[in-house]
């Protein structure tokens, strides 16, 4: 993991949307700034404060930041306790939400996200992450697309829909139909937070009926298809990119670094670290 003492220098794509990682070393320091963009400040660990127009905000963990395009502001990392912040930002052009004025009235500081928004935050930036990591075709548009979600979660403060509606098929081919739907968006959503009960509801059938027809249609449990499509992405950003251990945990949706660790020696036999440099 590479520590940073001073911010990374942002320069936005054309198409106006990019998502920072930045983990500070002890000594971290920052002077005042002042950008032509919206920050949104994700804390992936560690404490300190935010300082916004003169306001401080105390943050940690979990905590969501907004920086509203052309405020001052500066990071403040806890010489003790916490340690040093380890974040994302995600940095966005005003042009990209002009058609949508109440982003801008998002109030700047740390959010008071509830319970139900703050999945849906951390899910949307996994997601923009995803496709900017890759650069497939079309990952510009799908960059902007799931930018614009996730500032309507900012914006209302709360689960903006869902993933989708259950299925009305209460019979035995509209059930494994559903499943059969489901494992083709898994492969794309596999970093999303869920668990097996919320899936079996959301698709409209019991847990029991679910784990069922999802053993008939892979061989394996719903938790061992899910973990090894996230460790299966592990292992991808591990060979082609230089994202930190902690960062590759939290994209391929693990929600610690311990559950990561366990999960991904169990697949493959090796510590993350390690794999990597064997297969450098």
């Amino acid at each position: 993991m590479r520590e940073r003492l001073r911010p990374v220098r942002v320069d936005l794509p054309p198409h106006g949307v990019f998502v920072l990682e930045s983990h500070h070393a002890p000594g971290f320091a920052m002077a005042d700034s002042r950008h032509d963009f919206l920050e949104i400040f994700y804390i992936l660990r560690g404490g300190g404060t935010v300082r916004v127009a003169g306001r401080d905000h105390r943050c940690g963990p979990d905590d969501v930041v907004v920086v509203p395009a052309g405020a001052v502001h500066r990071i403040i990392d806890d010489a003790a306790g916490a340690g040093p912040l380890s974040l994302y930002g995600i940095c966005v052009a005003p042009e990209v939400y002009r058609c949508e004025p109440a982003v801008a009235r998002v109030p700047p500081g740390r959010l008071p996200l509830n319970a139900l928004a703050l999945p849906q935050l951390r899910a949307g930036l996994r997601e923009i992450l995803y496709e900017q990591a890759l650069a497939r075709p079309g990952h510009r548009a799908a960059v902007v697309g799931l930018t614009f979600r996730t500032l309507a979660v900012l914006v209302r403060g709360t689960l903006a829909g869902g993933a989708g509606s259950a299925p009305p098929g209460a019979d035995a081919a509209g059930h494994a139909a559903a499943v059969r739907g489901y494992l083709d968006g898994m492969a794309r959503r596999f970093y999303e937070p869920a668990t097996l009960d919320g899936t079996a509801a959301l698709l409209g059938m019991s847990r029991r009926r679910f784990t069922q027809l999802f053993r008939e249609l892979t061989g394996e449990s719903w938790l061992g298809h899910l973990t090894r499509l996230r460790v299966a992405h592990a292992c991808r950003l591990l060979t082609e990119t230089p994202r930190s251990v902690v960062a590759v945990a939290f994209e391929s949706g693990f929600e610690d670094l311990s559950s990561f660790y366990r999960a991904f020696k169990r697949h493959t036999g090796l510590p993350p670290q390690e794999w990597r440099q064997a297969n450098a």
